[in-house]
């Protein structure tokens, strides 16, 4: 079932790849907004390429918005990966076996997963993150997960969601941003 805007965000009390406690209930009342994005696994450029442009904002953002990411990887596999540990401080969730997923939300399609591949603008974003590295060989293979993306407030009330129309479609930046 799809979460809606107006919505308390679900809580989840979990641990990062990193070992910390990740409480959501934790982040109510610091003043700032929350970013919670799921995405594919490790292997998937297009998560990875919108993983490195959020981090990139991260600076930016640092006193209006606090990120959590979930990833569906087995955690040994997403601290392999020498890319996502450069992303720290920012909360990475290892979710394989989708229990969150299932709770926000997120759904599988195949049609929406090869109509990505298909498309000629998401040839160019896959293009350019093999090009940056962020193509990642996990020997995870394909999945059909959709990214979505939810934005909440400081009482953990859900201010956007964004379920992806494709496997590369996320909340674009313009929208966050006009909330900060």
């Amino acid at each position: 079932m799809r979460l809606k805007a107006g919505q308390t965000a679900p809580l989840f009390s979990l641990e990062d790849i990193y070992g910390r406690k990740i409480d959501l209930s934790s982040y109510k009342d610091k003043n700032k907004k929350i970013l919670i994005s799921f995405f594919r696994n490790v292997a998937c450029p297009f998560c990875n390429f919108r993983i490195h442009q959020l981090t990139r904002k991260k600076e930016k953002w640092k006193d209006k918005l606090e990120m959590i990411f979930f990833l569906e990887s087995k955690k040994d596999v997403v601290l392999r990966s020498t890319f996502h540990q450069d992303v720290s401080p920012i909360p990475i969730i290892s979710d394989e076996k989708k229990v969150l997923y299932q709770e926000y939300g997120i759904e599988k399609s195949t049609f929406k997963f090869y109509g990505t591949l298909l498309s000629a603008k998401h040839r160019t974003t896959f293009k350019t993150a093999k090009e940056m590295g962020l193509a990642v060989d996990s020997g995870e293979g394909l999945t059909r997960t959709i990214p979505a993306d939810f934005l909440l407030d400081e009482n953990l009330n859900i201010i956007e969601v964004y379920y992806g129309a494709s496997a590369a479609d996320h909340l674009p930046f313009e929208r966050i941003e006009a909330v900060l």
